[in-house]
């Protein structure tokens, strides 16, 4: 007798014949339910104990920062700056004297002096002290400055010919820095002194420059010189009479994002980037 399987079949009910709660919304602030009132003092207490974190936060960095330019006069003694003579003759004693009478305050800082001896001769070895951390900046006189800038008195007073350009030369001292060690630092306290004490510098020896020019005109106009040809030529020296110790600035380690900085290399040509010492070389 052949087997016959019944089926069994439910009728589901239609949802919609059931009743809806009417339930009303219940506010977190105004409720007077035990579970929302406990509800709400731990959010209360969670947000309390966040923000007094977060200000107690911004306090601390705020006092770091406003504390690094607090009292500037008493603490900037403790940069360490490098200034290296390797010219040893009149342009040098200016050099150093200019830096050894920086005014009390802000404007002197911890000048160490140096010569050729130190760096074994070598100027690249003083870049070094910079990038060891050593010293905060390089400000180094260049060899033979004096020589040149006599030599080049000479020859502009002494020449025969009309000069048709402004005399121009390779600025003497060589200031090296990086303002990626702290940028603040570098801006407001380390080249503000340097700048302070090279135009020091600059208007002592200038001063000198220009007396012996006056002398050396003096001298000669007893000679067979041509008078207006050498005044002529002395009015296109006046960049070396009123700056012969120019400075030239070189930071090595820029305070800028690496990132901004490759973005705005990419677009000039002939342009490689290596990775060396943490710099970007552009060959």
């Amino acid at each position: 007798m052949p087997y016959r399987r019944q089926l069994s079949y439910v009728i589901a009910e239609d949802p919609a014949s059931y009743a809806t709660p009417d339930i009303e919304p219940v506010h977190i602030w105004w409720s007077s339910r035990k579970d929302i009132v406990a509800l709400r003092k731990k959010f209360v207490v969670q947000w309390l104990l966040a923000s007094i974190e977060l200000w107690i936060l911004i306090f601390i960095i705020s006092a770091l920062y406003l504390g690094s330019g607090h009292n500037p006069n008493r603490y900037t003694t403790n940069l360490d700056v490098a200034i290296v003579n390797f010219d040893g003759d009149l342009a040098g004693y200016y050099f150093f004297n200019a830096f050894q009478q920086s005014p009390s305050g802000n404007l002197t800082l911890h000048w160490h002096y140096k010569y050729p001896s130190d760096y074994n001769n070598n100027l690249g070895n003083a870049q070094s002290d910079v990038e060891n951390g050593k010293v905060w900046a390089t400000v180094v006189l260049l060899p033979n400055t004096t020589r040149l800038i006599d030599d080049s008195l000479s020859a502009f007073i002494n020449t025969t010919t009309l000069l048709t350009s402004p005399f121009i030369f390779t600025p003497p001292i060589s200031v090296t820095y990086e303002s990626g060690r702290n940028s603040f630092t570098i801006t407001n306290y380390v080249l503000p002194a340097i700048v302070s004490a090279i135009a020091v510098a600059n208007f002592q020896y200038g001063q000198t420059l220009r007396e012996q020019l006056v002398e050396n005109l003096s001298s000669s106009s007893d000679s067979s010189s041509d008078r207006s040809l050498e005044l002529l030529n002395t009015f296109q020296l006046g960049s070396l009479l009123v700056d012969p110790l120019a400075a030239k600035y070189h930071d090595i380690h820029p305070a800028s994002p690496y990132v901004g900085l490759l973005f705005f290399l990419s677009d000039k040509p002939r342009i490689s980037i290596k990775k060396r010492s943490n710099l970007v070389l552009l060959l």
